[in-house]
């Protein structure tokens, strides 16, 4: 079974295209159009990884980070902050808010994947226990 990314993104061209090439790369996908969906995603369907739009309606991505790590169910799950707003933002900062890392945009198709791999790896989890089996 693929590793499953959730992608919360308001801006619904971007969320599409993006969560085309996740598809693509032979990950799960799940979009979501806010934080708030987002949160409830994540609870409904525990992702390998989040990607996390800063600023979106209804609960942007920080105030939805804080909900995800105030759950048992969800604090594990690495969240990669995406956001447009990196000259008023460090990756710093926010990997001390609790982000795992920091992708800008416009977010390059090798850029995402680049950091998805870095944080879950392939695709598909490798077979460990049939290794050197007969």
């Amino acid at each position: 079974m693929p590793r499953t990314i959730l992608l919360a993104e308001d801006h619904e061209d971007n969320r599409y295209a993006l969560l085309t090439v996740l598809q693509r790369e032979g990950y799960a996908a799940l979009g979501a159009r806010n934080g708030r969906e987002a949160v409830e995603l994540a609870c409904e369907h525990s992702p390998d990884l989040i990607v996390m739009d800063l600023a979106m309606p209804v609960m942007d991505g920080r105030e939805a980070l804080r909900a995800l790590k105030a759950d048992p169910r969800t604090r594990d799950i690495p969240v990669v902050a995406l956001t447009a707003m990196s000259l008023t933002v460090s990756s710093e900062e926010l990997e001390a808010e609790g982000f795992a890392a920091l992708l800008t945009k416009p977010c390059m198709p090798p850029h995402l994947i680049g950091e998805v791999r870095r944080r879950i790896g392939p695709p598909e989890a490798e077979d460990l226990a049939g290794a050197g089996a007969p």
